[in-house]
């Protein structure tokens, strides 16, 4: 496969998953596994990826006033803006989702969303060709001081940072969870929370299974997110507080700093790390890079059907991830069926 395909990597495919070659011989001696939780343990399609769609449509309609009803952006180019890495926090992303319309709507003079999202590039350009690979916000802040020099300022000063994040915020979590979560009662929008949608993708019964390890979490979301998250997933006797690890206790990913507080925690020879994105690949090889006495091996999910033709899985598998599936729960039976091998 790896010739016929032009893969950078040699992987075996097996009941719905790819796995590199050579930790074949390896996957037995995994002792921890850490989980990120938006995407592989929670599916957050209709919660945080929708959040961030509608936070920037409710932007430029309510905020700055603009015309049309076209949507600017939907849930496969969130996932582009994923891909293009560095955009792990969902607020980072949405905030460089608004500034890259403001310089559109600068360089045209446009003040209608139907034409700010007919004019190009597209968002899939922008995040493939424009942005440079692995920068996240930090890089379109950086496109913005090279090509709008001239109308920089006239775009920050539309480009309320505060005022997006709240407006997220509030979406996402809903009347009944905003005060608990974020500290402060919503003001802008009164309604369900998106964090109602939320559904758990791991099968309940991994959870026995799961005792042959030491766990933890490490994610993206705040600690309030995060507890809410482990209370649907009736995870409160598996992971301990000093094994949860947020946005609100170290640097964010990619970043390898909070693997490597899990690691020591966790006392972690071999262990595995299941994320979605392009940032969570690259936290593990961080990692290793970092690390030498200790290994991570690298698994992604993607929550779509994986094979040769879709541009995702050949991405990741270029990328040299060590497992690829669709579901965590594929991950976790190939897991099992290499220990159960072991000892036999």
């Amino acid at each position: 496969m790896q010739n016929s395909e032009k893969l950078s990597f040699s992987y075996l495919f097996e009941e719905k998953i790819f796995f590199k070659k050579n930790i074949l011989d390896r996957l037995f001696q995994v002792d921890t596994l850490v989980f990120d939780i938006d995407g592989v343990l929670i599916d957050v399609r209709n919660s945080f990826m929708k959040a961030v769609c509608q936070t920037v449509q409710f932007y430029f309609k309510k905020v700055l006033h603009f015309s049309g009803s076209h949507n600017l952006i939907n849930l496969k180019e969130v996932e582009y803006f994923k891909m293009a890495g560095g955009f792990n926090n969902d607020w980072d992303l949405t905030l460089a989702v608004v500034l890259f319309y403001l310089m559109k709507a600068r360089k045209d003079n446009l003040i209608d969303v139907d034409e700010l999202r007919d004019k190009k590039p597209d968002i899939k350009i922008f995040t493939t060709k424009v942005l440079p690979f692995g920068g996240g916000l930090s890089e379109t802040l950086n496109l913005l001081e090279k090509e709008n020099g001239r109308n920089k300022d006239w775009i920050l000063n539309l480009w309320d940072k505060d005022l997006i994040i709240k407006i997220f915020k509030e979406i996402y979590t809903g009347e009944e969870y905003c005060f608990n979560i974020n500290g402060f009662h919503p003001s802008l929008i009164k309604s369900e929370g998106l964090i109602k949608h939320e559904r758990v993708i791991i099968n309940e019964n991994k959870k026995e299974f799961l005792q042959n390890f030491s766990v933890g979490v490490l994610t993206g979301r705040t600690k309030g997110e995060a507890r809410i998250a482990l209370k649907k997933l009736n995870w409160s006797d598996i992971i301990s507080e000093e094994n949860l690890i947020t946005v609100d206790d170290c640097s964010e990913k990619p970043h390898p700093q909070g693997l490597i507080k899990l690691s020591e925690n966790l006392k972690t020879r071999l262990g595995l790390y299941v994320g979605d994105i392009w940032d969570d690949l690259h936290t593990v090889k961080n990692f290793n890079k970092d690390i030498k006495k200790v290994n991570f091996l690298s698994a992604i999910v993607l929550a779509e059907k994986i094979n040769l033709k879709n541009e995702a899985t050949k991405f990741y598998l270029n990328k040299g991830v060590d497992l690829l599936s669709s579901d965590v729960n594929c991950i976790l039976n190939r897991l099992e069926k290499a220990m159960n091998k072991s000892y036999r």
